[in-house]
């Protein structure tokens, strides 16, 4: 018996071994096209073609050429019929329909993980297409709650997105996203009343798609009724004097930190009492740390700044 062979296995371009991964690639052809399988081997002097399983009759060259779908692998033979273990897969699948698949994935974060009334957020939007197919016509819909208002829409790294104020919705189109490639989009809102935001992003192509669950992302975040003033001006008119958080009497837990530029802290309480006035306190630039406890028990936090104004 002569050496062992080892078999090579070329279709257009793609060198495949018996090293390959389990999963047999795929070559897509229309009705009726033909595809050129070639085999290499090390002192080989004849091969041997298979078809799903079954050896074809007269396949015993180096190549071979077929139009019929189908699950291909080849074994080579050396002078002393020595046979070589069979190659890896191949299939060749005839398209059908619209084409072969484009599985297309989106996914959809924010850039904070809690909010408050009348701030803003970032949405981002993902696209992924997973293939294996190049994904055409593709259009991506995300319709906004109507407690969220369009802040800023930016440019999306592939295609062009717009917003239709009528009905709150975010269109982004792309002429194509090649498989393995991924595209993103960013949306800036304001939310404008408390609870739970729930926003879903949806994405659609021309191909066909047999993995739909990861067609829509839905992202959730919670907004808390507080309404937090950026500044207060004690000058002794009865208006605006004192710091007073909007919403906070929704969380009886809560405890508030004042600190100068610094860092040192000018004011602390629990359970604020609503009546910090920045007393005995120079007018300039403070800081403020607020932690509540929501109704499932978690403590959520706010930072931000106050400034005092003082005649």
């Amino acid at each position: 018996m002569g050496k062992k062979i080892t078999v090579i296995f070329l279709i257009l371009g793609w060198w495949m071994t018996s090293a390959w991964a389990q999963s047999p690639p795929v070559r897509y052809i229309m009705p009726g096209q033909q595809v050129k399988l070639t085999a290499t081997a090390t002192n080989a002097q004849y091969y041997q073609w298979y078809r799903d399983g079954v050896s074809i009759t007269g396949a015993t060259l180096a190549e071979y050429v077929t139009a019929t779908p189908g699950r291909y692998t080849v074994e080579a033979y050396n002078g002393n019929d020595c046979m070589s273990e069979p190659s890896e897969a191949v299939i060749i699948a005839e398209i059908t329909g619209k084409g072969p698949d484009a599985d297309l994935q989106i996914t959809k974060t924010a850039d904070k993980g809690n909010i408050r009334v009348n701030s803003t957020f970032n949405y981002y939007l993902t696209v992924v297409n997973n293939g294996p197919a190049n994904a055409t016509g593709i259009v991506v819909t995300d319709k906004l709650p109507r407690y969220l208002a369009m802040d800023l829409l930016s440019v999306p790294t592939t295609g062009s997105a717009t917003y239709e104020a009528n009905d709150h919705t975010v269109l982004w189109k792309m002429n194509s996203l090649q498989k393995g490639m991924t595209a993103s989009l960013s949306i800036k809102v304001k939310v404008l009343e408390p609870g739970l935001v729930s926003n879903t992003a949806t994405v659609t192509a021309t191909e066909d798609d047999n993995v739909l669950q990861n067609n829509t992302s839905t992202h959730q975040l919670k907004v808390l009724a507080l309404h937090i003033p950026n500044a207060i001006t004690p000058n002794g008119d009865g208006v605006n004097e004192v710091f007073i958080i909007s919403g906070l009497e929704l969380y009886p837990e809560n405890e508030l930190t004042i600190l100068n530029r610094w860092g040192n802290h000018v004011f602390e309480q629990k359970g604020y009492t609503q009546n910090w006035n920045g007393k005995g306190l120079n007018a300039g630039t403070y800081f403020y740390l607020l932690r509540v406890k929501d109704e499932n028990g978690h403590w959520q936090e706010f930072k931000g700044y106050i400034s005092l104004l003082k005649p």
